[in-house]
């Protein structure tokens, strides 16, 4: 049997059940195995439960083939078609059973065991274990990268994309999904592709950039409609709803996911009938049905119940809490939401995420030491050649001592040659030794960097505050001399903006190596709002500006919430919108009830976004176009840090503009 196309035809999938016939029965081509395979993994898609009968048929009839990988790709069908069943307990048992097998040396073997491994964190993934998908993940590309199979590879970077999607790390998402089509790309590898452009259209979604995410969806589902493929169908409905909810329109999501249920109730496949269920019952309680999706949701309970997968829980309560709010139960919708935190501090705690970046950089410095490994054994290799070719030129000149004197002028030629060889050689030698330094003093450097910035970011802060209240101190003594007065208040001011770089640097960091602390209880987001305003007030009247604000009742405006970050997220907001607006001008600061959230916005009158500066939002020391009116510094860090405490807080920030006319930032947070 060919191995190669089959392997590449079921790279990702996982095991099931083993099963097993009497030693007896007649022997099966292994063409007979393969077919099998192919017709069992194109059902699954169109019949689910035909799909787990054609592949047992294929794991029995493979055990009277010669050749074991045979019985290895035949049960991997099966896992398959049981594995988007949802029976993932099964699944994991018959893996840890092949695997304790004695792994086998050829390529084909080595390839088939990784499929095998990567069939485990597939299961992780599915149960919301992201730690243990990464470090399977990790292991599998290792052996894709050592066999140069990419198909493999393809399929390992889009699974880890998806995993870093749940960790918020969209840039490091998209940089995996884009690989992984480009790869998917170059072998023909349709599935892969169709795959990865849905994992970016939902990353699309959730960074709010619709008009690239919509085409995408589309596409697939035109795609996957022409090929009668129900169950991609189902997907493609369900994330095309998800992008209308997200836009704000739950109108146009509805049918979208009520179409999805409908295929997934014809599929069988109680998860995938779960989810969907989770995502009618959201849109209509979003549109004030709250009973029909309390229903919806109670006919999905038992197959979440029953599945315990981590991100099924935590959309089912996050849905059940908006359900309860909408039939105007807030002592219910208050106890789902503690249930959904419960679930994200459980399995997506700092802790989870700070162990799967460590993961990550111990394989990108794996990944590093292999290939200086590389370089030096292609460095010893050429030495090795030069060697030898250096010790026949020399015995060739020794020959050719000999020779008349006519000969001469070609030995001196030769001569020449190889010391020019030999000097070339060394040369290469001397610069590829220079740029490990190189390397290596940089590595150092940044690190140094780093730390030097965390010490001094610390150290800086005490000094500060004791300028500021010195600055304090100067201006009550002094009180009958206004210049003093104004000077004492302008050192005081002056010392607070450089403590509040000092607290960005320190929280930036902090937040980039995620051990951001923080402490959450009940807050009314418009009383942080009014205090913000008054902290704020003396810096605009420096500028003849104003802040004007306007607020929903207090009963309106309670989420649950670190306050010190809260307020963090208010006043830098704030302060870049005075920072950026002409002086006369006015910055309008609102806080109000929309629907199942609470929604912050601050509108300023500066010069506005770039289409440039939209795609730098939110990055760390990246600046804009526009520059302060008041000749403040402005170092790139506020609006990125601002970024990552609004989405500690499950909320979103994003910004509306139009060039010349100011823009509106907006944060949006569950409420209560």
């Amino acid at each position: 049997m060919n191995h190669r196309p089959c392997l590449v035809a079921l790279l990702g999938l996982c095991l099931a059940l083993p099963i097993t016939l009497a030693d007896t029965a007649p022997a099966t081509p292994p063409d007979a195995v393969d077919a099998l395979i192919r017709q069992a993994h194109a059902l699954g898609a169109t019949d689910p439960a035909r799909s787990i009968a054609v592949a047992r048929d294929a794991v029995a009839q493979a055990v009277q083939t010669p050749d074991p990988i045979d019985d290895l790709l035949a049960a991997a069908q099966l896992a398959e078609s049981l594995r988007y069943s949802s029976d993932y307990g099964s699944a994991a048992k018959v893996l840890d059973a092949a695997l304790a097998r004695p792994p086998g040396t050829t390529a084909a073997a080595r390839l088939a065991h990784a499929q095998l491994v990567y069939g485990t964190g597939q299961i992780q993934w599915n149960r919301g274990n992201y730690v243990r998908a990464e470090e399977i993940y990790l292991e599998v590309q290792r052996t894709a990268e050592a066999l140069g199979d990419q198909r493999l590879l393809a399929r390992v970077l889009n699974s880890r994309g998806i995993v870093a999607h749940r960790q918020k790390l969209f840039e490091q998402c998209e940089q995996y999904h884009r690989s992984a089509f480009a790869l998917a790309e170059k072998n023909g590898d349709a599935e892969v592709q169709l795959q990865v452009r849905n994992n970016l259209a939902t990353l699309f979604t959730d960074q709010r950039r619709f008009d690239e995410a919509r085409p995408l969806l589309l596409e697939n589902l035109r795609t996957h409609t022409a090929a009668n493929n129900r169950r991609s169908m189902a997907n493609a409905l369900i994330n095309l709803g998800t992008l209308e909810s997200a836009a704000g329109d739950n109108a146009a999501a509805l049918p979208y996911f009520e179409r999805a249920l409908a295929l997934r109730l014809e599929l069988g496949i109680p998860r995938h009938i779960a989810a969907a269920r989770n995502s009618v019952a959201q849109s209509l309680a979003r549109l004030g049905r709250a009973d029909e999706a309390i229903a919806q949701l109670e006919a999905a309970r038992p197959v979440v119940e029953k599945i315990a997968s981590h991100e099924l829980f935590v959309n089912f309560y996050r849905t059940f809490s908006e359900a309860c709010a909408a039939r105007g139960d807030h002592r219910g919708a208050l106890d789902y939401l503690r249930k959904m935190q419960d679930e994200n501090e459980l399995f997506s705690s700092e802790r989870t995420a700070t162990t799967i970046a460590e993961l990550r950089e111990r394989f990108d410095a794996e990944k590093r030491s292999r290939e200086i490994a590389e370089l030096n054994a292609a460095q010893q290799k050429k030495d090795a050649d030069l060697a030898l070719k250096d010790a026949v030129l020399r015995r060739t000149r020794l020959e050719r001592y000999g020779l008349a004197a006519l000969l001469l002028l070609g030995a001196v030629a030769a001569a020449a040659i190889i010391g020019r060889q030999r000097v070339l050689a060394r040369a290469e030698r001397r610069i590829l030794a220079e740029t490990r330094r190189a390397r290596d003093a940089a590595e150092e450097a940044a690190a140094l960097k780093s730390k030097l910035l965390d010490l001094a970011s610390h150290d800086l802060k005490a000094p500060l505050v004791g300028v500021m209240m010195t600055a304090e101190n100067i201006a009550e003594d002094a009180a009958a001399l206004p210049e003093v007065v104004d000077q004492a208040r302008a050192v005081r001011q002056e010392s607070q903006r450089m403590f509040d770089l000092v607290q960005n640097l320190l929280d930036g960091s902090a937040a980039e190596s995620g051990h951001l602390p923080q402490a959450r209880t009940a807050v009314d987001l418009a009383a942080l709002a009014r205090e913000v305003v008054a902290d704020c007030s003396s810096r605009a009247a420096q500028k003849q500006q104003c802040i004007a604000l306007a607020t929903d009742a207090p009963e309106r405006t309670q989420l649950v919430g670190d306050t010190v970050r809260l307020r963090q997220v208010i006043h830098n907001l704030v302060d870049n919108a005075l920072k950026f607006s002409p002086a006369g001008s006015a910055v309008h600061l609102s806080v109000a009830r929309h629907g199942d959230h609470i929604r912050l916005a601050v509108r300023d009158e500066g010069p506005g976004l770039t289409a440039e500066d939209q795609k730098n939002l939110f990055q760390r020391f990246r600046r804009l176009s526009a520059t302060p009116t008041g000749g403040e510094s402005s170092n790139g860090l506020g609006l990125a840090l601002t970024y990552d405490l609004v989405a500690r807080h499950d909320g979103r920030l994003w910004a509306e503009s139009t060039p010349g006319a100011g823009a509106t930032f907006i944060a949006e947070f569950p409420a209560v």
